[in-house]
């Protein structure tokens, strides 16, 4: 059996799905191909899974010459190859992994639904990409979504149809690594230190993180907001703003707000921080915060919750299954006045102390990844245990 996952960046294949590779090929005996865009170390990690990879320059934005190119090369793959099974992630993915893998032979297509585009769109342009996404999901023959809540949206923009959904457990697609990657336990209290004195920060600051894309999407012109209002109402406070990331182009951020996050004292702006030592940053903070306007399923959750850290988020969708409200974490508005009100909520170090062990409870239960990779393979086995 034949499976080939379509991953628009390299990056992504490398962390979403991470050894789910290997592990189909060692446990359930399934020959594995991935196409990406190329990408550092794309080619030593497909070498480490055992994993056929055929590297392909796939575009973010539509590019209708080299989509039809490149769907074609999918097509052609799959017939050439004789591939089973197709798991298109994200759009582009998506795009060129349903049609063209049905007119190749492929039984089953898989669409990986890793969010709801939509939900930041109004009027015609909404109608449009929902019909789009509808077309898609009508050439594959399951739905997975990564989250209760894009299951619910999805079925409500009327791009799915109910019965062809389905989900690994409460979501995610290939949950964390909450037993050795993301375990407080398992960082050295130097390195903490190290990084607590490479950005001056002092032993009373409340620090809140946030990690993600720097674009409005996120919500961090409004974070940005209320780390102003609490500078104004609560200067007591000694509140920090922690910032991983860098601004993107797409869906940018208002320049008034780059600049705050880049020149405040009240901020520390990082920059981009290397995947291999992100689990060090989340031990200088007191408190996680996504106050984003859509999500899949947002693992930057997981993995502060899975570092024993209380989150606060939106009840966007995806975020919105991220916690166990009032015991993991707290919900908030997407307006500077509720982030603030939200924040104040884990001053108390003891009752963020709390809800941070029970948030890294809560992921060790249900979304450490050897659990959920253990549920695609489940998936996968009842979904082409159903071949002629």
């Amino acid at each position: 059996m034949r499976v080939l996952e379509i991953m628009p960046l390299a990056h992504s294949a490398m962390e979403f799905i991470g050894d789910q590779l290997s592990y189909f090929k060692e446990k359930g005996d399934y020959e594995m191909h991935l196409v990406s865009s190329p990408g550092k170390g794309i080619y030593e990690f497909a070498e480490r899974e055992g994993t056929v990879y055929y590297p392909m320059v796939i575009p973010r934005s539509i590019e209708p010459w080299q989509d039809i190119k490149n769907m074609w090369r999918i097509f052609r793959y799959v017939r050439k190859h004789k591939i089973d099974v197709v798991i298109g992630h994200q759009s582009k993915g998506i795009l060129y992994g349903m049609l063209p893998s049905k007119l190749g032979g492929a039984k089953f297509r898989i669409v990986l639904a890793h969010g709801v585009l939509e939900d930041t769109m109004t009027g015609l342009r909404q109608r449009i990409f929902a019909t789009e996404n509808k077309l898609m999901s009508s050439f594959a023959t399951h739905v997975l979504c990564v989250s209760p809540s894009v299951m619910r949206r999805r079925v409500e923009l009327g791009i799915d149809k109910p019965e062809r959904q389905c989900i690994l457990g409460k979501g995610t697609c290939n949950g964390v690594d909450a037993l050795n990657k993301f375990n407080p336990a398992e960082v050295p209290a130097e390195i903490t230190e190290s990084i607590r004195d490479k950005y001056h920060l002092k032993k009373d600051d409340y620090v809140v993180g946030f990690c993600g894309r720097l674009v409005r999407d996120k919500g961090v012109t409004e974070l940005a907001g209320a780390i102003k209002l609490l500078k104004e109402q609560h200067p007591e406070i000694p509140v920090k703003l922690f910032v991983i990331g860098n601004p993107e182009k797409r869906d940018a951020l208002p320049e008034e707000t780059i600049n705050f996050l880049k020149e405040s004292d009240d901020v520390i702006f990082t920059g981009r921080v290397d995947y291999s030592e992100i689990q060090n940053y989340y031990t200088v903070m007191d408190a996680f915060i996504l106050p984003s306007y859509r999500e899949g399923f947002p693992t930057v959750a997981l993995e502060a919750s899975a570092m024993a850290l209380p989150l606060i988020v939106s009840r966007s969708t995806g975020c919105i299954d991220s916690i166990i409200e009032n015991e993991t974490g707290v919900y908030c508005d997407i307006t500077p006045e509720s982030i603030a009100e939200a924040i104040l909520t884990f001053v108390d170090k003891e009752k963020a102390r709390r809800f941070g062990q029970a948030g890294r409870q809560f992921v060790l239960e249900h979304f450490e990844h050897t659990k959920v990779k253990a549920l695609m393979l489940d998936l996968l086995n009842q979904i082409t245990s159903k071949r002629d």
